[in-house]
């Protein structure tokens, strides 16, 4: 059972295996979609309450680093991680904690709950301040996050892209409407059409991602839909998706429901195109480590172009 000596660390370590455990360096993940339904918000109604938007920034981080935490507590548990720790060499940089008897199972719990609990803390106060409607999109959030790997539905593991859904969720809709809603306490198409390109861009980051552990998945019996699809044809999808999300907010600005500035996205294309395109044969581990960087950076730029075209 894997256990840690966390008295015999300094607070330094502990803290660094925290981050790389929690994932920290992805929160920009959740914090750009929640700036576009920020945006969406000045955009509707020209005012913000900046004590509702710290909480909100507050809330979706420590919801992200409760899922990301208890993602990796039952990947561990699922036997996921065993495959992937026997596969990649030591020196792998994506390594985890839990596996190499950095972090016990329990910790990881624990720390997943702690993040949970301060999530569902914000959202009640929200709820009670604005409504319940920021109560139940937190909750939706909380549930699908947390069912992403957990028993019984292990979303991610059952080979129907219920994993990817849910992510589009979790980085779309849920951010996006959530934000605009705790707000300006009222609900509108507008945020729920401008949340798309962040939703699709965001399933790009975890399809990319999962092209790295692809054959530690399969191995483990892990059914993502990059393991359903294979490399090639998730690269493919991933272009597609792209597109859709580009495509989504010319039209609407051609449809005058966003402003001309959103048109700033288009500045974001060089950064999809330096993931290269679409290849028709498999890619060196390392380089799909790459690309998932450079994915990552496409998608939270797009977001933040969207931002600022509603901004302006």
């Amino acid at each position: 059972r894997a256990k840690l000596s966390m008295p015999s660390r300094s607070l330094g370590e502990r803290f660094g295996l925290f981050v790389r455990f929690a994932r920290v360096q992805f929160l920009p993940v959740v914090l750009a979609p929640l700036l576009v339904g920020t945006a969406a918000a000045w955009y509707a109604s020209h005012s913000l309450n900046p004590l509702l938007l710290g909480l909100l920034f507050l809330g979706s981080a420590s919801l992200l680093i409760a899922s990301n935490s208890i993602d990796d507590v039952y990947d561990f548990v699922n036997g996921v991680d065993q495959v992937s720790e026997r596969m990649f060499p030591k020196e792998f940089p994506g390594w985890k904690p839990i596996p190499r008897g950095l972090m016990s199972v329990g910790q990881g719990f624990t720390i997943s709950g702690t993040f949970y609990l301060v999530s569902l803390a914000v959202a009640l106060y929200l709820a009670v301040v604005v409504g319940w409607i920021a109560l139940a999109m937190a909750a939706s959030g909380i549930l699908l996050g947390y069912f992403y790997a957990a028993p019984p539905l292990r979303l991610d593991y059952r080979g129907f892209a219920l994993g990817e859904v849910a992510i589009f969720l979790c980085f779309g809709a849920i951010p996006v409407l959530g934000a605009f809603y705790v707000l300006t306490g009222g609900l509108s198409p507008l945020p729920l059409l401008v949340s798309i390109p962040s939703g699709l861009l965001t399933t790009n980051i975890v399809l990319t991602h999962d092209m790295i552990f692809y054959d530690s998945y399969k191995a483990a019996g892990k059914r993502s839909l990059t393991v359903v699809l294979g490399r090639v044809r998730t690269g493919r999808l991933t272009f597609v998706l792209s597109g859709v999300a580009y495509a989504t907010t010319i039209l609407l600005v051609a449809v005058g429901r966003i402003p001309v500035f959103s048109l700033l996205v288009l500045l974001a294309l060089p950064a999809l195109l330096l993931k290269g395109l679409p290849s028709g044969v498999e890619k060196p581990v390392p380089e799909y480590a790459r690309m998932t960087m450079r994915v990552f950076v496409h998608s939270i730029l797009f977001s933040v172009l969207l931002a600022a075209g509603l901004i302006l």
